[in-house]
């Protein structure tokens, strides 16, 4: 193999793919990338990691067609340090690959082609996102994921068609985030395929395509297909998670809801804030909503340190209740909504509540919270 490309070319090629070698691969092969030259292109696959993979293309000036695998994370690194714009000569004699740039050559022993793991197969397309939708949903939906690996489906966000629209949903049993994002599907009639992929690895991918116009969504249909994410010549495949026991979550949503109540969001986090700092993280905080009067937060102990605030909602409708949430778990929420003011929804002190932003479409984003159910000694606003 003997082929010539652009130092930048390079540089920017292994920028996605270089980050999915492994950090602890099965083998040493898996440890590489598999670089393919023939006509004019340059392939470059990283499949080591069984859980996810990379490929893209870049053009070159191929001298001699071949393949060949490097070492991934040596590569990756190296290519950070070329010089801008400059041309690269890469030739493979025998067990050695040679980079040649300027007056600098440089030799990196070759790993065994033979025993490099197959490209997993790809799914066929169901349609296509924004690639900032699509980017933002999962930074969106990610908080609520778990972080339990002994319940792994928890730690994913599942991925669902419905309509026209590609609907996203984590949960970690507490709490339950759900957004759905415009789609164009690529066939009408394509199935509703639905599967989990774990968030953490989910939302380092987005974040390479979260400037492109339009990135193409492939669901998995059969049990060995991966999903994928694709723009351009970059192509980022994931093994999705078991989601046959996922929890079904139209048992949790409330379908009708008593009270309303829009808060400013700034001033919300703030008083929790406040809260977390005074009593902990993990110690619940109170909201008392009554029409026509401040909403009294209080947080903390009735005979350790406590807080006790009020805000003025916008607006409030429904019937006064009392409940309590954990405040870290509500912070998160408030943090992902991102708009001015945001409306919590209610039904009793024992059932779900519904963060969202006010006035807009449902289809938007909805952070579902889990009450917590308070001794006698918690505190309540006096």
């Amino acid at each position: 193999m003997k082929l010539t490309l652009n130092t930048e070319t390079l540089t920017e090629a292994l920028r996605p793919v270089g980050r999915r070698v492994p950090t602890r691969p099965d083998s040493p092969a898996a440890a590489g990338l598999r670089l393919t030259a023939t006509g004019d292109t340059l392939r470059l696959l990283a499949a080591g990691d069984l859980a996810t993979s990379a490929r893209t293309a870049v053009p070159a000036l191929v001298h001699e067609d071949g393949t060949a695998v490097l070492p991934g994370r040596m590569l990756h690194g190296l290519a950070r340090t070329l010089p801008a714009g400059a041309p690269l000569d890469l030739t493979v004699e025998g067990r050695l690959a040679h980079l040649q740039f300027g007056g600098t050559r440089i030799s990196i022993p070759l790993l065994e082609a033979d025993e490099y793991p197959q490209q997993p197969d790809l799914p066929k397309s169901v349609g296509t996102v924004a690639g900032k939708d699509i980017a933002a949903a999962v930074h969106q939906i990610a908080v609520a994921a778990g972080c339990d690996d002994t319940l792994p489906m928890l730690t994913g966000i599942r991925f669902e068609l419905v309509g026209n629209t590609l609907k996203l949903t984590a949960t970690d049993r507490y709490r339950l985030a759900v957004q759905a994002i415009p789609i164009q599907r690529a066939a009408r009639r394509a199935p509703s395929a639905l599967c989990v992929i774990p968030a953490k690895d989910l939302r380092a991918t987005v974040a390479d395509f979260r400037r492109a116009e339009s990135v193409t969504v492939g669901l998995p249909t059969a049990e060995e297909q991966q999903f994928s994410l694709s723009a351009g010549a970059l192509t980022v495949t994931h093994r999705p998670l078991d989601a046959k026991h996922y929890p079904d979550i139209s048992k949790v949503v409330p379908t009708s809801f008593g009270t309303q109540v829009v808060l400013d969001r700034a001033a919300l986090m703030g008083v929790l804030t406040r809260a977390v700092t005074v009593a902990g993280a993990y110690v619940p905080v109170n909201l008392a909503v009554e029409p026509g009067g401040p909403v009294i937060v209080t947080g903390g102990s009735r005979y350790e340190a406590r807080t006790r605030e009020e805000l003025t909602p916008r607006s409030c409708k429904g019937a006064p209740v009392r409940i309590a949430f954990n405040p870290g778990f509500l912070l998160a929420g408030l943090r992902v909504l991102k708009s001015r003011t945001v409306q919590l929804d209610l039904t009793t002190e024992h059932r779900p509540g519904v963060l969202h932003t006010p006035g807009v479409d449902r289809s938007a984003l909805s952070y579902l919270l889990m009450p917590v159910r308070t001794v006698s000694d918690a505190p309540m606003p006096n």
